[in-house]
């Protein structure tokens, strides 16, 4: 059947075409639609979805009001129309909410990367989606770049969270934007002749293009009048606009009982179920399925959808919703909330109206609203979960419950609204009749939202709190907090602050679960360690079995932290035990690849990366920085340490431009905190790259602060930030031989005392001093391990890493300078680039 001609639509047709045609080839692109409504733009997706499909499979997703309630609904639909299907998560451990979010759009992703054959996603109506659904919108966006897939999208400029959204992902050429105009007053003419049936005169023509301001659907209405005989609709006297008047001559003959039947659709949204319609209209199935008819006929509705009624035209039920008094619409929407629980509607498509209600007070809507915002955050629909369950509190006021709060408080963490979370955490913290386990929780959300703030020392307080609580009645909510407290002591005071609560946590998690039990001791086995004491790689040893036989248990650990797999592989790559490092990383990554948890994968991918820079395996390397950059929109707190891996990784291959410029990205990046033990390694990669554009003093006074730092924090562990040989190499070539005898491992670091190692790393610096002279053998001396005066001939006192090696460090030291060796053959260099750690 042929399609109904349109005008004035030719470039956006091409750009759809041309879309398909790149798509087919393999490069998939998204253009967006913008218009105000009823200038075509469904037309468009409607056009599209009926030519010949040829090899596209098709999904749809369109957005309403009702749909708009459904969290990922919109982009959902779509995705379902082309076979996908969420994986089951009934026998996984329940996910944090930023985890469940960044596994849902990864799970999206790489149901599309799989796709045998070229898609089209069609979605209509974007301006209705929620905010997690665009979430999801933009991430496909970015994605689809290199799939045969075509996406396509319709929105209005207002309400404007649609349009915002495009913004980034034009200016970065991920989509392309084509905007309706409406028609001019010849192509209005020509349209208003074409579907009137009949040959309008010149001047009516003009009158009739000039009320409708070239709009279609206007133009459309307009026709419909003239082949009913009507004639040429006249402007509302009133004043109102043109727009409203001619959309009223499809209610012209339309009676009492049939305006009350359209006034409550109107409330339902643009789709509607006629049985709850005909029931908030207060009339009898006879007169609903009556009035149902007869706006059928005239052109209102639309029952082509089993079960459901439509409006024909979003403009139409905007109309008749707008019209209501704003007190008598909050009547309504009460009413539809009780209808709609009645009939067992979704929870979400009920809660919409409960918001819309403004019923203070009543239990039902605090109950439906608190669990549909308890349910999207399960689903990872942050933002969604946040609106209900903020509309909830409100509706509640001075009576919200704790578990309310609770959940609030969870919502606006996870949304970075901490402002909002420790307003929610105090207000809960004020109930007079609180539980001990409610207390301690309410004060864990105070303390992580005020350390998100930049409060840090209030944080430590509220987590002090809960510590001084939970020994009342819990050890294990004691050590959960003294757990949490823990992590946010490490960005300001490393092992300094973080470690003594750790041993009060291991202390307590004696007597609690194994998997509580475990996390303590692994928590404090790492602090020790980088604190410089050996007898945490004993505990990881132990630890590690487990996690080990069971890595899908340790992977979901991820999220807040390495995960004992982790936790031990940094340790073994420390000690440079590279081949137990890999196989935990390896096994690691295998789990979290099956559970589909991006987090854990980027996590890992920015650990092994390091081994892999350790052993001169580079270009896998950057393979692995790539990836945990790809994810760093679902694991943002991974995006420094990939973009760190990038530097250190390029700056071993002498691309040191490269290397500069995800310096600056990582600097970026970085938390503001001067203290922030990420700065180490800022320090150490910008201290490289100054001393390879020898700027001697620049690097010396960089590695001057580096050591302060390192001393604050007490990361004593030269191996984990292995920047001593650096800085000696600056310090000499600097003229600074003392300051070169003080970055010397074994004077700096506090568990390497032995006198005879002091001697030998002093022996070692008076000869590296002369040997820095002539610059003899610079090239081979910066080419050795991570911490290269360990591969020296001169040796040194052994920090808690040397006593658990076994013998491999010259074979590793060999095989990175091969590979910097060869690469620099390969580059047309005679020597290799230095190394940048």
């Amino acid at each position: 059947m042929p399609q109904a001609p349109i005008w004035e639509r030719d470039g956006t047709l091409g750009a759809i075409e041309r879309l398909l045609s790149a798509a087919q080839e393999g490069r998939g692109r998204s253009l967006f639609i913008v218009a105000e409504a009823g200038l075509g733009k469904t037309t468009m997706v409607e056009r599209v979805y009926n030519a010949p499909a040829g090899s596209f499979r098709i999904g749809v997703g369109r957005g309403d009001a009702a749909e708009s309630s459904l969290p990922f609904g919109t982009i959902d639909q779509a995705l379902r129309g082309l076979g996908f299907r969420r994986p089951t998560d009934a026998k996984s451990v329940r996910q944090p909410p930023l985890q469940a979010r960044a596994t849902r759009l990864y799970a999206a992703e790489q149901f599309l990367e799989g796709l045998p054959s070229p898609s089209l996603i069609l979605l209509d109506d974007l301006h209705w989606a929620d905010e997690d659904s665009l979430a999801l919108l933009s991430f496909i966006c970015r994605r689809i770049g290199s799939l045969p897939i075509a996406l396509i999208g319709t929105l209005r400029p207002w309400p404007p969270s649609a349009l915002n959204m495009l913004a980034p992902l034009v200016t970065n050429g991920d989509a392309t934007v084509e905007q309706l105009m409406p028609l001019t007053a010849g192509a209005a003419a020509e349209m208003l002749n074409e579907r009137a049936g009949t040959t309008i005169s010149g001047p009516s023509a003009e009158r009739a293009a000039a009320m409708a301001a070239g709009n279609p659907l206007l133009l459309e209405q307009i026709a419909s009048s003239v082949r009913r005989g009507q004639g040429l609709p006249e402007a509302d006297s009133d004043g109102a606009p043109a727009t409203n008047a001619l959309l009223r001559a499809r209610f012209t003959d339309v009676a009492a009982e049939g305006m009350r039947y359209a006034q409550a659709a109107s409330v339902l949204g643009t789709r509607f179920r006629p049985m709850i319609a005909t029931a908030m209209a207060e009339l009898s199935e006879e007169n609903g399925d009556r009035a149902l008819e007869a706006l059928c006929r005239g052109g209102v509705f639309d029952t082509s959808t089993p079960g459901w009624a439509q409006f024909a035209h979003p403009l139409l039920q905007q109309l008749v919703y707008d019209e209501i008094p704003a007190p008598l619409r909050a009547r309504w929407h009460a009413r539809a909330f009780r209808l709609l629980v009645a009939a067992g509607a979704d929870t979400d498509e009920s809660a919409e109206h409960a918001a819309r209600s403004g019923a203070i007070g009543d239990p039902d809507a605090i109950r439906v609203l608190a669990l549909a915002g308890r349910t999207a955050l399960r689903e990872g629909a942050i933002a969604r979960a946040k609106q209900r369950l903020e509309a909830a509190a409100g509706l509640a006021g001075s009576r919200a419950d704790a578990a309310l709060l609770l959940d609030l408080g969870e919502a606006l963490l996870d949304s970075g609204d901490g402002r909002g979370a420790i307003a929610a955490a105090r207000r809960l913290l004020d109930l007079s009749d609180l539980t001990d386990p409610q207390r301690i929780a309410g004060q864990r959300i105070l303390g992580r939202a005020l350390f998100t703030r930049g409060a840090h020392a209030e944080a430590a307080d509220a987590f002090k709190e809960a510590v001084t609580t939970a020994l009342r009645s819990d050890q294990s909510e004691a050590v959960r907090a003294l757990l949490d407290a823990a992590f946010i002591a490490w960005p300001s005071g490393g092992p300094a602050l973080a470690t003594p609560l750790l041993e009060q946590a291991r202390e307590l998690a004696t007597e609690s679960s194994p998997r509580l039990r475990l996390r303590a001791d692994t928590a404090w086995a790492f602090s020790a360690f980088v604190g410089g004491d050996p007898a945490g790689i004993t505990v990881l040893e132990g630890a590690v079995r487990e996690a080990l036989a069971n890595p899908e248990a340790d992977t979901t650990d991820f999220a807040w932290s390495w995960g004992t797999l982790g936790t031990y592989g940094n340790m073994a790559k420390w000690t440079e035990r590279f081949a137990d490092a890999t196989r935990a990383y390896e096994i690691g990554m295998q789990a979290a690849e099956r559970m589909g948890l991006p987090v854990a994968i980027a996590a890992v991918a920015v650990m092994h990366g390091d081994t892999c820079i350790r052993t001169g395996r580079l270009r896998e390397a950057l393979e692995l920085a790539d990836r945990a950059t790809m994810l760093a929109d679902l694991a943002p707190e991974r995006a420094f340490w990939a973009a760190i891996i990038h530097a250190y990784t390029l700056a071993d291959m002498g691309r040191m431009e490269e290397s500069a410029e995800w310096q600056r990205q990582a600097t970026a990046l970085a938390e503001p905190d001067d203290q922030w033990a990420g700065h180490l390694w800022l320090l150490h990669t910008e201290a490289v790259l100054a001393m390879h554009d020898r700027r001697t003093a620049d690097a010396c006074a960089l590695f001057d602060r580096l050591r302060v730092l390192a001393d604050h924090l007490q990361i004593l562990e030269p191996c984990i930030v292995p920047w001593s040989g650096d800085a000696i190499a600056a310090y000499l070539y600097g003229g600074r031989v003392g300051d070169a005898r003080g970055a010397c491992p074994a004077a700096f670091h506090a568990s390497s005392p032995s006198a005879a190692g002091r001697r030998s790393s002093r022996r070692a610096i008076r000869r590296r001093a002369a040997a820095s002279s002539t610059r003899r053998s610079a090239w081979r001396r910066r080419a050795g391990c991570r911490c290269w005066s360990r591969a020296s001939a001169t040796g040194w006192a052994p920090s808690c890493g040397d006593r658990a090696r076994t013998g491999r460090r010259g074979r590793s030291c060999d095989a990175r300078w091969s590979s910097r060796r060869d690469a620099a053959r390969r580059a047309g260099r005679r020597k290799p680039a230095p190394s940048s750690r």
